[in-house]
């Protein structure tokens, strides 16, 4: 966003360096491809904005700024970024959403494209720690009371007292970088006073005073059934296989099957149980991975797969499912573990 002729020329310089950014400037400096508003609607323009998009780089004063967004505010997880910069791009200032809106790395792509000054304020990024609510966006993960647990586990970092981190071996190598922790192979009872920070989807971690679990949900579930299974049948099902699998439930990202069992309720149930997306595959689709188990002549005669819960959750992950197979009260499920991207 921009109000003046050299400002929205700085916001399509920015524009094409971010081809998934779009351009909002007033109608008089507008070309072909900007969005515009008219004299006098900036505020309006403003208000729809942050409530629509992801980031708003502002290029304009920070006083105007500050003005315009103290009233849209709402709360940290889900106030959009809010980047404002000047007209020549000598400084880009991360002023809301540092972390959870990726204010403050979106402000040193865009300074580093521009040749420019950064300026974040953020303390653990002052400090040169790894946030917490950082860290746990790396994994994709969840963790309970956020705001409380950010702030109690950041504020240790910044003050520099000692903080552990365990790593599930499932999810050692994605981030390189652990500044201002103490990384440990293995969760020592001997420091029970030192706070311990645990990386893992599983529900069979050691317990100990002082702890907080980051949940990475990237596990995919792949569901298959008879016909008609009952809600109960579906949930018991669930609750039997990640006991089996020490599986946290919290960790399922989606669940996915075969588009012949999209009208079954109870898989939908589940899905909206644990607040997650549906997907269902043809059978065309899923032949490329069943092979790769077990499959029953009976299924694949009805539906044109033989294996559909570990097809599917491979097929909707990239990677081999984490259990050979699973059935109970007519259920069948797998689960498959998403990628995550690696740090350079």
């Amino acid at each position: 966003m921009a109000l003046t002729g050299p400002g929205t020329k700085m916001a399509e310089s920015v524009q094409a360096s971010l081809p998934e950014s779009r351009v909002l400037v007033p109608e008089k400096y507008g070309t072909n491809g900007d969005d515009t508003f008219a004299k006098g609607q900036f505020t309006s323009a403003f208000s729809a904005a942050f409530r629509t998009f992801d980031c708003l780089v502002c290029i304009m004063a920070t006083g105007i700024v500050v003005r315009k967004v103290g009233p849209l505010m709402q709360d940290k997880t889900v106030d959009p970024a809010v980047i404002v910069m000047d007209e020549q791009a000598n400084h880009v200032i991360s002023l809301l959403s540092g972390h959870v809106g990726h204010a403050n790395a979106l402000t040193r792509q865009i300074a580093e494209l521009l040749d420019s000054e950064a300026v974040i304020t953020t303390a653990t990024d002052t400090e040169h720690v790894q946030a917490i609510d950082t860290l746990a966006q790396r994994y994709n993960g969840w963790y309970p009371e956020f705001k409380y647990n950010t702030k109690l586990f950041n504020s240790r970092l910044v003050e520099g007292s000692p903080l552990m981190l365990y790593v599930d071996p499932d999810f050692r190598g994605i981030v390189k970088q652990f500044n201002g922790l103490e990384v440990v192979d293995e969760i020592d009872q001997q420091h029970p006073e030192i706070p311990l920070i645990v990386i893992s989807d599983k529900d069979n971690i050691e317990k100990r005073q002082n702890s907080l679990q980051i949940v990475p949900q990237v596990n995919v579930l792949g569901v298959g059934s008879r016909k008609d299974v009952t809600y109960k049948m579906m949930q018991d099902a669930f609750t039997e296989f990640c006991t089996q699998q020490h599986l946290v439930w919290r960790s399922i990202c989606k669940v996915v099957s075969i588009q012949k069992k999209a009208h079954e309720n109870a898989i939908h149930y589940l899905a909206d149980c644990l607040g997650v997306p549906t997907e269902f595959y043809s059978a065309e689709q899923l032949q490329s991975t069943a092979s790769h188990y077990d499959q029953s002549p009976f299924v694949k005669k009805t539906v044109g797969v033989g294996n559909v819960a570990n097809s599917a959750a491979e097929f909707g992950a990239g990677n081999r499912t984490i259990n050979e197979r699973f059935s109970a009260d007519q259920v069948t499920m797998a689960v498959s573990k998403l990628t995550l991207k690696k740090d350079d």
